[in-house]
């Protein structure tokens, strides 16, 4: 299992969120071998806050990740964000859906029980139809349909990003448009043939706003 952490510039805000992230990463309760977690070098252009170039400093170091990952012999990579604590049983819970795209739930910043998983009309990349943590739990979606979300909590298998045509490119984060490089990611995936699931018995906490202890009191087991 390789994990990658996604590292913008030194220094910065999630500099202060990594010890907690990469505790709850180490608590994981899952007998399978984790490789220590590769945190990318921070972005090496200028970019500001809420603005395009941002976007593609994303992508930039998303796809550093898949480059390291693709190095190694691990069988899944899991792609966690520096503001994201999962919680224990996130890991074998996502492995077990056995899908090449899996992942769990986290809440916007601003709105603790509104998150930004969910439903993708599949004529539409970048539009999807958001859930409520409340009405993702207990379920598991992506069977009937085409799903959506981010990159906070994201397990993809090894194949996703091999490369099965000469003139064909391997799936990478990309965002045309200045366009959200998570959604379409998913996206893209899914017309490519890959499944994809989304768990949303697996709420991960999303700092500073909502700490995986405040996740567990709102939505208990």
């Amino acid at each position: 299992m390789f994990v990658g952490l996604p590292n913008l510039r030194d220094h910065d805000k999630y500099l202060n969120y990594l010890p907690s992230v990469l505790y709850h990463i180490k608590e994981q309760d899952c007998p399978v071998k984790v490789l220590k977690p590769y945190i990318t070098p921070s972005y090496s252009g200028k970019f500001h806050e809420g603005n395009k170039d941002k976007l593609l400093a994303i992508t930039n170091r998303l796809n550093n990740i898949i480059d390291e990952f693709m190095k190694t012999d691990a069988s899944h990579l899991w792609i966690i964000d520096m503001d994201t604590e999962v919680p224990k049983h996130a890991l074998c819970t996502l492995l077990k859906l056995n899908a090449d795209i899996a992942s769990g739930v986290y809440p916007f910043h601003n709105i603790r029980n509104s998150t930004m998983f969910g439903r993708t009309p599949s004529t539409e990349e970048y539009y999807f139809i958001p859930g409520t943590i409340d009405r993702l739990r207990g379920r598991v979606i992506g069977e009937e349909e085409m799903v959506s979300g981010g990159n906070g909590c994201m397990l993809i298998k090894r194949r996703v990003f091999q490369r099965y045509h000469p003139n064909i490119e391997p799936m990478r984060f990309t965002c045309p448009g200045g366009k959200g490089s998570d959604t379409y990611f998913w996206w893209r995936a899914q017309k490519a043939g890959f499944t994809a699931r989304i768990d949303g018995d697996v709420i991960c906490g999303h700092l500073p706003e909502h700490s995986l202890i405040e996740m567990k009191k709102d939505f208990p087991p």
